[in-house]
């Protein structure tokens, strides 16, 4: 799905810009570009094909490499990866 900037600015303010699940530090102009420091995207807490929806409330600021490996998860169940 494409974001605007006001919605990637939104999303990405919504945990002081900070992956939510690992607490990387990440960089809003390498929205989207892998392998660029601080790179990231945008995540659904609740995957879609878990019934997640694009609401606001469901989308998270996530590094790339925790996106990619968190797959359909509810990030609640990923996040214990990290304790």
């Amino acid at each position: 799905m494409a974001y605007s900037v006001d919605e990637l600015n939104c999303v990405y303010d919504k945990t002081g810009r900070y992956c939510y699940h690992c607490g990387k530090k990440l960089a809003f102009i390498n929205y989207g570009i892998y392998g660029a420091m601080g790179a990231w995207e945008v995540d659904h807490s609740r995957s879609k094909r878990e019934g997640g929806s694009n609401y606001y409330r469901n989308l998270v600021p996530s590094c790339i490499s925790c996106n990619r490996s968190k797959g359909a998860l509810h990030s609640r169940q990923f996040r214990r990866y990290f304790e």
